[in-house]
């Protein structure tokens, strides 16, 4: 049978009530909402003729500093322990059971996975900067695999570590300057030359290189949103106006184009904005030139200048769908015609877009504390128009490249989790944790939520999924 779940409809508008005098009574109040919540729920399940089972299936005690989730296994940060160094754990994910643990020292920490590799990162403080070596381990064993020193990961792509050289920190030369950068004005800087290893995972050989000399510019692309999705190629401008995309398995050259431009770039990207929503059959590119403010959008296939925009390097503007740029900033979202640059709609109070689906937005309000979205809301990315308001959700921001996980405080320290339809701008309740104060550090994979929250880990199982999700 079936998990019952719980839909709430989120598709009015919602609006703030007015602050509470005083804080018990807002203690009070939240106390009663947490338990009329809880009641229909109880109500709910009980009319089903079916046990409630929002808890957790089961639990890691402290100490845990994080945790990654990837087919079958749980990978578990562990902090030092009296009389002891810290560890990571790989855990089976359906009971949590332990099936290796490794040492590791206070400045080695979990990167990222690959297919069969723990990618891990160990960063430390040499001459006037920093470096750090890579060392792969076995994911089902905790074997180590090979260690590789001044190299950082970029991401991965079945069974590679997309890798980069480092500069030998000694070598580098830092200029002091007392005046205040002007951050609208686009500055190249000075970039060494970059060298890209493409390693296989399990050996750590290289099985392609490419070196990037000082005034060409890299953009690597995704398939999903970072660290979960994987680099799919790497987009190169040279100062003569030329792109090569590179496959990223071969290193082979896919295609180029030429643009009708030349100069110094200080920022290029192939138009998607990788954090929100894997590129498919991208057809713009976005050039910052140098010492300029704004950038040039070009027609990638014929590289005809089609617009320009005011937008710094900094802010953001990508292509968010087929015929739409977006740029972000403190007063809203704005849109653009993605072949005349003409305005489309703008949105005042969101600032941020944190996912895209299909023709909807899910988007929120800047949050100066913590890594997550302020209020949340979906929007039609073809009107502008906000179809729900999701007010007291907040976005479980590194649970997924898959599915938009939220949660809502019901009480002092208790939340419900829930799983967002875009299509309808419904959620899916699907669990309640205890001892839960703010943001979380979680991971998601398959039908399995595992969250850390003050030093412990919880586990739960998803819902069966929306229509609307990817």
């Amino acid at each position: 049978m079936a998990e019952p779940v719980i839909e709430l409809d989120l598709s009015s508008a919602w609006e703030p009530p007015e602050p509470p005098p005083v804080l018990r009574f807002r203690l009070r109040s939240r106390w009663v909402v947490a338990c009329a919540v809880l009641a229909v729920a109880a109500g709910v399940l009980a009319a089903s003729g079916a046990k409630p089972r929002t808890g957790p299936l089961y639990r890691v005690d402290q100490p845990v500093a994080g945790v990654t989730v990837a087919k079958d296994l749980l990978v578990v940060n562990r902090q030092r322990q009296p009389g002891g160094d810290p560890t990571i754990e790989g855990r089976r994910r359906s009971d949590g059971k332990v099936l290796w643990s490794i040492t590791t020292d206070q400045e080695q920490q979990f990167a990222m996975l690959g297919a069969t590799a723990l990618i891990l990162v160990r960063q430390f403080n040499v001459n006037r900067g920093y470096t750090t070596t890579l060392t792969a381990v076995d994911q089902a064993t905790g074997r180590q695999l090979w260690t590789r020193p001044r190299t950082s990961v970029l991401g991965t792509h079945g069974g590679l570590v997309v890798a980069e050289e480092m500069t030998d920190p000694g070598r580098v030369i830092t200029v002091a300057t007392s005046e205040t950068p002007d951050l609208t004005v686009n500055q190249a800087l000075s970039r060494p030359a970059r060298h890209i290893l493409v390693l296989d995972e399990r050996t750590g050989e290289p099985v392609w290189e490419l070196t990037a000399p000082p005034g060409v510019v890299l953009d690597f692309t995704w398939d999903g949103r970072y660290p979960a999705g994987q680099v799919t190629g790497v987009d190169q401008l040279d100062p003569s106006g030329l792109v090569s995309s590179r496959d990223i398995r071969s290193g082979a050259v896919g295609a180029t184009h030429q643009l009708d431009w030349s100069g110094t770039p200080a920022a290029f990207h192939i138009g998607a904005g990788w954090y929100a929503a894997p590129r498919r059959g991208a057809a713009r590119a976005v050039v910052h030139p140098d010492g300029q403010r704004g950038g040039i959008v070009f027609d990638l296939a014929g590289g005809r200048a089609l617009f320009s925009t005011d937008a710094s390097m900094f802010a953001g503007i990508y292509q968010c769908a087929a015929a739409l740029f977006c740029a972000t900033s403190g007063n809203g979202i704005t849109t653009y015609d993605a072949t005349t640059g003409r305005p489309r709609w703008h949105l005042d109070r969101y600032t941020e877009i944190a996912a895209i689906v299909g023709d909807r937005f899910v988007v929120g309000t800047f949050e100066p504390e913590g890594a997550t979205y302020g209020q949340l809301a979906v929007v039609d990315a073809r009107t502008g128009a906000v179809t729900a308001a999701l007010g007291g959700w907040r976005m479980i921001v590194d649970a997924s490249a898959e599915r938009i996980l939220l949660w809502q405080p019901i009480g002092p320290s208790t939340a419900v989790l829930g799983e967002l339809d875009v299509a309808t701008g419904g959620v899916t309740v699907f669990g309640r944790a205890g001892n839960w104060y703010g943001p979380p550090q979680c991971g998601a994979a398959g039908d399995t939520l595992a969250c850390v929250q003050l030093g412990a880990l919880s586990v739960w199982r998803l819902p069966a999924r929306h229509r609307g999700t990817p």
